[in-house]
């Protein structure tokens, strides 16, 4: 068979595979208009008595999320994924998420439901969750009698109004003590806001009925850096679960009227990430680490009194990170002499991990294993890299909440300045 003959067997093998695939479910691109936006969104599946409304996250749609739109699809659901950032001509990220005005989305459940004939799932995940929620106590302000809404399910919500300073307690969006919708939540046992939430569940169940599911070994499920075996496990399954656990939703019989929400102000214009070494205001204080390192070696921190002590949390898929190793190596090296320790604490990752990683790039000091997160969630950390330091005192004088050049002159007059 020729070059030729072979390209066209393998175009006509493909459109017989499309073709088989668009008999199963039928994907088509919609214009949806709202008072603020013309909104596209990609239809998956036929017409279903339940349509699933998904808002895409802060930093859009990826592969992970159309193939679960795909398996939802095949459990008899019609999906409708919108990027309402995008439409609004947002920039990508979490800020862009709190943006976007609940009363959009309110408008898309209206629309979705047609006067009651379609029964509405709402899903978001990470920062998506946040317009989700504003967008059903909307809908419930406006539609009072109606349960068109059978509920939502988050997938690792971040709901906070913006990244809390470093070692204090996390801000939530309003909606989160005012939501009545019924909520189930996947959450990755390896993602930080999983030690925050309690915290969040505490106020959710306010006024709503939350159920919870630890999705062990994941990191973030729709990350596509996380190739864990869990995680792969999970994506096949998830379809199978969010249509098992629909009647279970269906059985709260949550509150027609919306709750009052609260008067406090939130602070969601601040970023919450640092540009440089500052004062400590957290209300976490230094916490006892007991974790093995990468080679195996235990190693065992508690009293930090009588030196300085640098504390750095991080991950090897966080860019920033990365960046910030080189600078981290110079200041362990220009505090030689002192009394000084600098470790870092590894987020979530194996040993054989970090070693492959340490093949590549240069890490001069302890690189210490937190193979579950509890340490890090220990130390209230939210954002990555987070690094502490510890003075003489054994109290916590200065932390940041981003990457930072750790050699330069101001950084070290700071360090010297705590002796």
């Amino acid at each position: 068979m020729n070059h030729s003959l072979k390209s066209l067997a393998c175009q006509m093998i493909c459109m017989t595979m499309l073709l088989i695939s668009t008999s199963v479910f039928a994907v088509q691109q919609m214009t949806i208009e709202l008072s603020e936006a013309e909104v596209e969104a990609r239809v998956y599946g036929k017409e279903q008595n339940i349509r699933v409304l998904w808002i895409a996250s802060s930093f859009g749609s990826n592969e992970r999320h159309t193939q679960l739109a795909v398996d939802l699809a095949k459990q008899n659901m019609q999906v409708w994924q919108v990027d309402l950032a995008e439409a609004l001509f947002l920039p990508k990220g979490a800020p862009s998420s709190r943006a976007i005005p609940g009363k959009l989305v309110a408008e898309l459940i209206n629309h979705l439901a047609e006067q009651g004939k379609y029964r509405i799932l709402l899903i978001g995940s990470a920062y998506g969750a946040i317009p989700v929620l504003r967008g059903a106590y909307a809908w419930q302000v406006q539609k009072p009698n109606r349960r068109d809404v059978i509920g939502a399910v988050l997938f690792s919500p971040y709901l906070y109004t913006h990244v809390p300073d470093i070692g204090s307690e996390p801000e939530f969006v309003l909606e989160t003590s005012a939501t009545s919708i019924p909520v189930y939540i996947f959450q990755s046992a390896k993602n930080t806001n999983r030690w925050h939430l309690p915290a969040m569940l505490k106020q959710l169940q306010a006024n709503a009925t939350v159920f919870t599911e630890i999705m062990p070994g994941t990191t973030s499920i729709f990350y596509r850096e996380d190739k864990s075996v869990e995680t792969q496990q999970v994506l096949q399954q998830m379809a199978v679960k969010i249509a098992r656990i629909i009647p279970l939703l269906e059985n709260e019989q949550y509150p027609l009227q919306a709750a009052v929400l609260p008067k406090r102000t939130e602070t969601t214009n601040k970023l919450g990430l640092d540009d440089k070494l500052k004062p400590y205001k957290g209300t976490i204080k230094p916490q006892a680490i007991n974790l093995l390192d990468v080679n195996g070696k235990p190693l065992s921190l508690g009293d930090y009194k009588g030196g300085v002590t640098v504390i750095n949390f991080w991950a090897t898929w966080c860019p920033p990170c990365v960046e910030e190793i080189p600078s981290l190596n110079r200041l362990r090296s220009k505090m030689q002499g002192k009394k000084f320790q600098l470790i870092s604490v590894n987020f979530g990752e194996s040993a054989g991990q970090i070693r492959k990683f340490m093949q590549k790039v240069k890490v001069d000091f302890p690189v210490l294993i937190d193979p579950e997160g509890t340490t890090a969630g220990n130390w209230k950390v939210v954002a990555f890299p987070s690094t502490f330091v510890i003075g003489p005192d054994g109290r916590i004088a200065y932390g940041v909440n981003a990457a930072i050049h750790w050699d330069t002159d101001e950084v070290i007059q700071k360090l010297n300045a705590l002796y």
